[in-house]
C-alpha cells in the first residue's frame, strides 16, 4: 500500500490528483512487489511526502551531504521524497508536466526499492526504459 503526504506548501495538490497518484502509484507498487525482487516485496507499504526545495535541500544534505533540492530521495525502509518544485522545474526541460514528473519520481524511487540502480550509464538505461513503462501504463493521462 502507497501513502501520500502532501507537505508542500509552493504547490496546492488537489485532492483529485492526490488520489490519481496514489492509485497509480499503488498499482506499481503490487507489480513491482510482485515481481519480487530488491527490498520491496518484503514491505508492506511506501510512504512518499511531497516536499518543495528547502526541504528536500535539507533532508538531502543530511543524509547525502549534498544540500541541494533534488527529484526523488529514496530511504531503503520504504520512505520516499518527491521535490515538487523540482518537478515543476524538471517539466519544462523536458516539455512535461509537473504532475507527469511527481508521478516519474515516485516510480524511480520504488524501482530503486526493487533493485534498480541508477549509478552507471548501462544501468541508469535500462532503469529509465522501466521506469518510463510504467509510467505510461499507470499514469497515461499524466
Amino acid at each position: 500500500m502507497v501513502e501520500v503526504y502532501p507537505a508542500c506548501s509552493s504547490r496546492e495538490m488537489g485532492a483529485e490528483l492526490l488520489l490519481r497518484l496514489t492509485n497509480g502509484w499503488n498499482e506499481v507498487f503490487e507489480l513491482l512487489k510482485e515481481i519480487g525482487v530488491g527490498e520491496l516485496p518484503q514491505m508492506e507499504g511506501v510512504e512518499i511526502t511531497l516536499l518543495d526545495d528547502d526541504e528536500m535541500a535539507r533532508i538531502h544534505g543530511e543524509f547525502l551531504d549534498d544540500a541541494s533540492p533534488t527529484d526523488v530521495i529514496t530511504f531503503d525502509h520504504g520512505e520516499l521524497l518527491v521535490g515538487v518544485e523540482t518537478a515543476e522545474r524538471q517539466a519544462a526541460i523536458f516539455a512535461s508536466s509537473p504532475d507527469r514528473e511527481i508521478a516519474l519520481y515516485g516510480i524511480h524511487g520504488m524501482l530503486h526499492l526493487a533493485g534498480f540502480d541508477d549509478r552507471c550509464e548501462k544501468d541508469a538505461k535500462a532503469m529509465a526504459v522501466r521506469q518510463m513503462e510504467l509510467l505510461e501504463r499507470f499514469f497515461p493521462s499524466l
